[in-house]
């Protein structure tokens, strides 16, 4: 009994990051700053992770491959999986359907996408970290530094429900400082980017363009950056994705942040906190980018 008793103890007291984790690592378009952000915060914190890649390569027919070919036969050796940006997580989520804990990162608006719930109950089973910078203070620094015209333009891809979410949210902030918004469907097709992008160049004239956290968009970021800098067309880009390529203003969260974030709610799971009672996670510290250069 005496031992039994100290073997019990011994679990008590046993530290939390002692524990080996394994975790599906649920990609839509390859490794970025969050994920090495996450792996590095889980052994911070102590943890020891198994991590297993799947990576869709933005192609929804490979993911759902994937997900019941690769992960269903393995899934009850997992303690959670992780998914990156709206489309991936989407997708775990319908696979899961419960059965794991979902930590989910670098999504912009995760209720209005269906991923969680305003009725906290119904996320037993999910939480994770939204890369959404408030609107107003992307549209405030915005106006600071761009020219004073009044049309903004938004892009949108029309398979992608986050950027018709942004699009609602966007109008009544743009009009707020004096920006009437447009938008623009964009066919999220490759093979017809150049002619997209012309069109996109010319209904731009005399507009801001706003980009958007769309997963095509960042998937031809260079070429969408290209295009509009040489139309010498103003950009504000709402993600960090798109800063490499010479935004004219950004006001984003740092995805190495965001995957910092995403390994906390692992170690509060682990201490006893519900997903149910773990907010939606924000990086609190966006950087002003302008040009080229982070603004202090």
């Amino acid at each position: 009994m005496m031992m039994r008793i100290f073997f019990c103890c011994c679990l008590i007291l046993m530290p939390v990051s002692a524990h080996a984790l394994k975790i599906a690592m649920v990609l839509w378009r390859g490794e970025t700053a969050a994920e090495q952000g996450f792996r590095d915060e889980l052994k911070k914190l102590g943890f020891k992770p198994v991590i297993i890649v799947f990576d869709a390569n933005q192609d929804r027919t490979n993911l759902a491959t994937m997900l019941r070919t690769k992960l269903e036969p393995h899934l009850a050796s997992y303690d959670y999986v992780y998914s990156f940006g709206t489309t991936a997580t989407l997708m775990s989520k319908s696979f899961l359907s419960g059965r794991k804990p979902l930590i989910f990162n670098v999504v912009s608006d995760p209720i209005g996408a269906g991923i969680i719930s305003v009725v906290k109950e119904e996320n037993k089973m999910v939480a994770g970290v939204s890369n959404m910078v408030f609107l107003p203070l992307q549209i405030s620094n915005a106006r600071k530094y761009l020219p004073k015209g009044s049309k903004m333009l938004l892009p949108v891809n029309p398979r992608e429900r986050n950027t018709q979410l942004i699009g609602e949210q966007l109008k009544a902030v743009a009009a707020d400082y004096q920006w009437t918004l447009e938008t623009l469907r964009i066919n999220p097709d490759k093979a017809l980017l150049k002619t997209e992008l012309a069109r996109l160049q010319q209904a731009a004239k005399e507009s801001v363009v706003f980009i958007p956290a769309d997963s095509y968009l960042i998937s031809v970021a260079p070429e969408l950056m290209q295009a509009l800098n040489d139309a010498r067309i103003a950009t504000i880009c709402s993600i960090e994705a798109f800063i490499p390529y010479h935004c004219s203003v950004g006001t984003v969260g740092d995805y190495r942040a965001q995957g910092v974030l995403a390994a906390r709610i692992v170690l509060m799971h682990q201490k006893g906190q519900a997903f149910q009672d773990i907010p939606v996670q924000y990086d609190l510290n966006p950087r002003l980018i302008v040009g080229d250069t982070q603004v202090p």
